[in-house]
């Protein structure tokens, strides 16, 4: 048996389309699909209820978050609402999977005695190759569509370890607490992440035409522009210590942007910038639990 989570912010245009393709490619196994819709101004939540109530399956539970931060979301689901599943695959809202996914991916992990994780595979994109290489090298996860065993779950709630709310490269650090066991080790280990080379997702390309997807182009760029710093500063500290907020390492960012513009091209000095403003912004607005 197996959960699919998926988590949503703003999709109201492919969130069924999505819903439906994992529908597609699941099996008998699939105990329940999580819909966790976070932050969303649009009318993602809508449509999944409308969904619902079209295929009449009482395998879809929609969960509706305030903030909409893609991290909370997660620990929410890991840490509140996974159950005793043996595996439990994370997806994301504007992707397509291709049929038989689910079920195979969760039998070769229900298999592997060392792995923690399956990692779906891309087979659409202009980087393509360089994404296989990396999935299939074991040192990458995507969210786009991984898998990970209660047990490793379970590790995670007893150490009480949280992804950093305001979080940019999620993926890398999935991907580090998986090949370490969640140990503050400097090495991977070895047979951590595996992969089925016919299980994965599809995305459509983004349009340099379509202002939409410029936009989108651009956040996802910054948002990993911004990772890319927080994580020197997460580098210093043990994995169970890192802060539930980033808020305080984000300060330490736009200091740095500040004090050395000179370092830092103008994809920093403005949208990193801007994107640290305003999720302090969003923070404010929302009571974070600490």
């Amino acid at each position: 048996m197996y959960n699919i989570v998926m988590f949503a912010h703003n999709e109201e245009k492919h969130i069924v389309n999505s819903i439906s393709s994992v529908l597609d490619s699941v099996d008998v196994n699939l105990n329940k699909l999580y819909v966790i819709a976070n932050g969303c101004t649009d009318n993602t939540s809508s449509e999944i209820v409308k969904f619902q109530l079209a295929v009449s399956s009482d395998k879809i539970s929609l969960i509706e978050l305030e903030l909409g931060d893609k991290c909370n979301a997660w620990n929410h689901y890991v840490h509140n609402i996974a159950n005793g599943s043996p595996v439990h695959f994370f997806v994301d809202a504007d992707v397509q999977f291709v049929p038989g996914t689910f079920g195979r991916l969760s039998q070769c992990l229900a298999n592997a005695e060392f792995a923690n994780a399956a990692a779906g595979l891309p087979f659409s994109g202009r980087n393509q190759q360089q994404y296989l290489d990396m999935v299939k090298q074991g040192r990458c996860l995507f969210g786009n569509c991984y898998a990970l065993k209660m047990e490793f779950i379970e590790k995670i709630r007893q150490k009480s370890f949280y992804l950093p709310i305001g979080l940019g490269w999620i993926d890398s650090a999935i991907t580090k607490i998986v090949n370490r066991d969640l140990e503050d080790i400097s090495n991977p280990k070895e047979g951590r992440i595996i992969y089925d080379s016919e299980s994965g997702y599809r995305f459509d390309s983004l349009s340099l035409f379509s202002k939409a997807d410029r936009q989108l182009y651009i956040n996802r760029i910054v948002r990993y522009r911004l990772g890319k710093y927080q994580e020197k500063y997460l580098e210093k500290c043990s994995f169970l210590s890192w802060p539930r907020v980033l808020d305080k390492i984000n300060a330490s960012v736009l200091s740095d942007i500040k004090s050395n513009a000179k370092w830092f091209n103008i994809l920093d000095r403005y949208f990193v910038v801007k994107r640290i403003i305003k999720q302090n912004q969003k923070l404010e607005k929302v009571n974070v639990p600490l």
